[in-house]
């Protein structure tokens, strides 16, 4: 039988490797081994969860004009396809809303919600990270050492983030892609389309990241979280582009 250990290091050797806040920050880009290997505070997730807060809220902030704009445009051509079908004073009713609505797209709850979805999303990961390591493949790992592998592979998300926002800028429109969305850049309100523009680069990074710390954690080799990580991903983003069959778009994350 195939030996499942790897020659990872052991949780002596892991406790053993120190690096500074800012080395793992950066490191994680490129050298994420070491970084993951020197993981071993229950609080470690909080740093790396703050930056990806702040950055975040800051590029959703500097592209809001641009993706509010766009967004408003989306979703006011695709009530337009069902003009004919709707009475005169409810499609005026909905057009009064759609411009209320945007006419001030910065809430004053907007940053609340990034903090809530960034730390629901590193919670969710973790869960299944925590039930694939020690119930399905038997292993045993903290729950918050987990959360802090997710949260560090997160800000390569983040570079993604930053990367997207800054093309965001430089093209005056919130329809650039750093993925297979480049295969098929024109929304044609298709499953492919909605599909493409979620194949992200960064995101495939991001998900490779979390595999390999997953593997020093437990010891393990990474292949078997990659088993779980990515059939999540495809299946998530698959019901979000057939979600966006029936919203024109607008589901974006």
């Amino acid at each position: 039988m195939e030996d499942e250990k790897t020659s990872l290091p052991t949780e002596g050797e892991i406790r053993g490797n120190q690096m500074s806040a800012s080395s793992k920050v950066f490191g994680v880009f490129y050298e994420p081994s070491k970084v993951f290997g020197s993981l071993h505070k229950k609080t470690e997730w909080l740093l790396p969860f703050l930056i990806t807060v702040i950055i975040g809220f800051a590029v959703y902030y500097i592209t809001l004009p641009i993706t509010s704009r766009d967004m408003k445009e989306t979703i006011t051509k695709n009530i337009e396809k069902y003009r004919d079908y709707m009475p005169a004073d409810r499609y005026d009713e909905t057009m009064k809303r759609i411009d209320e609505q945007f006419a001030h797209p910065f809430k004053w709850y907007s940053p609340l919600v990034i903090i809530f979805m960034t730390f629901i999303s590193l919670i969710i990961i973790t869960v299944i990270s925590l039930i694939s390591g020690n119930f399905v493949f038997g292993g045993k790992a903290n729950f918050w050492i987990i959360m802090g592998a997710v949260a560090f592979a997160s800000l390569i998300g983040l570079l993604g983030d930053v990367v997207r926002g800054l093309l965001i800028l430089a093209k005056g429109e919130m329809g650039v892609y750093t993925g297979l969305g480049l295969l098929k850049p024109i929304d044609d309100g298709s499953f492919l389309f909605y599909l493409f523009r979620q194949i992200d680069a960064f995101t495939i990074w991001r998900i490779i990241a979390t595999v390999i710390g997953l593997g020093i954690i437990y010891n393990m080799k990474p292949k078997k979280f990659a088993y779980v990580l990515f059939p999540v991903w495809l299946i998530f983003i698959a019901l979000v582009a057939a979600a966006n069959l029936f919203t024109g778009g607008s589901i974006v994350y």
